[in-house]
């Protein structure tokens, strides 16, 4: 049964109220008195919501919270307000902290210690592999990570977390019956299942220009840090580093190509002394005081030619071009060994005929 209070905050998500606007209504009223006033069109909400407050009222008259009760039990998506005892206090120092927050799967994630990982929509090799990294090593370190479902940075933060047998948040800037983008569907089932979906927009709400900085304020929220991994001068990632900032909680950055568009934004940041520079996930670690989890490396079996071949590309990506020359091995030897050490996972091949450890 859903209770008084409660409905206040869902139908104003349901009408899709700002955030300052539930908070000072609310404040007038206390929420277990304010769909009451509406209803009975006491002065204030009349006066307060102006030409508007017809349709409210209609709206509140003709809503059914039975039917909304179903949907949320049917679909398995729980909620809380801001009065909820699990309201994280860190969401309150927000200017404009969420009044009702929906969720799909484990809500406890939301007390664990978590880190935000953002960045390009469109990375880099070099971004992906950053964040594949840092978000692989934070997980074993037993850090919840936090991010916004985004393609790109985002998205690789998630799968790397979930690959790692790790939790992950996924905080959405649209309502559970209008998944935003449409590719990372099957991502959001999994998180559903394996970590925990949050928004705080009502079902039906469809995602706009403005609910995605909306969102980044809750990633922002969530976390004991954020860290972007490869950002350029105007991205959005961005946003999330000024909420932490308001916050006052931990910014990283991790430098990137000065020649790169795609990471100007990220060392601006670190240049103008917005966040931390870091290098490694053992930089973050040392932050919180944590001792890294040592991993045991394999032991790679190589042969002759093979060996030569991972000697040359410990120095960094090499071309095909590049690697031939610099081993001496014939051309189909060469590309022998070369499919051979990706199928075996010791290497990887990028864009433009580039090979890398």
């Amino acid at each position: 049964m859903i209770s008084q209070n409660d409905k206040t905050y869902i139908f104003f998500s349901a009408m899709e109220l700002t955030v300052k606007r539930c908070h000072e209504i609310v404040e007038h009223y206390k929420s277990d008195k304010t769909l009451d006033a509406i209803l009975n069109g006491d002065k204030f909400i009349v006066d307060y919501l102006g030409e508007d407050y017809d349709k409210f009222r209609q709206k509140l008259i003709n809503f059914s919270f039975e039917t909304l009760e179903k949907y949320l039990n049917n679909k398995h998506v729980g909620y809380f307000t801001i009065e909820s005892e699990i309201y994280p206090e860190q969401l309150k120092q927000l200017d404009e902290p969420p009044y009702i927050l929906y969720y799909i799967g484990d809500v406890s994630l939301i007390s664990t210690k978590c880190l935000a990982i953002v960045g390009s929509r469109t990375p880099t090799y070099y971004g992906r592999e950053v964040t594949e990294n840092f978000a692989r090593q934070l997980v074993k370190n037993g850090f919840t990570i936090v991010s916004g479902l985004s393609t790109g940075v985002d998205k690789i933060a998630h799968e790397t977390a979930l690959n790692e047998c790790g939790k992950t948040i996924a905080v959405l800037g649209n309502g559970f019956q209008n998944m935003y983008p449409k590719s990372n569907i099957n991502l959001a089932r999994e998180i559903a299942q394996k970590g925990l979906l949050l928004t705080e927009y009502y079902p039906t709400f469809q995602a706009r220009n403005y609910s995605f900085p909306m969102r980044n304020r809750i990633i922002a929220g969530l976390s004991n840090g954020v860290l972007i991994t490869e950002a350029a001068k105007k991205s959005g990632s961005l946003h999330t580093k000024n909420f932490a900032l308001d916050l006052g909680i931990d910014v990283f950055s991790v430098p990137g190509n000065i020649t790169s568009p795609k990471s100007e934004g990220s060392n601006n940041i670190i240049k103008y002394g917005h966040a931390q520079m870091v290098t490694t996930p053992n930089d973050i670690l040392e932050q919180y005081g944590i001792k890294p989890q040592k991993v045991e490396k394999q032991k790679i079996e190589l042969n002759f030619d093979e060996n030569k071949i991972y000697n040359v590309l410990k120095d960094g990506e090499k071309s095909f071009d590049e690697i031939q020359c610099q081993t001496g091995i014939l051309v189909q030897t060469l590309n022998t060994c070369l499919t051979t050490m990706q199928i075996r996972g010791i290497i990887k091949k990028l864009p433009g005929n580039y090979y890398a450890i």
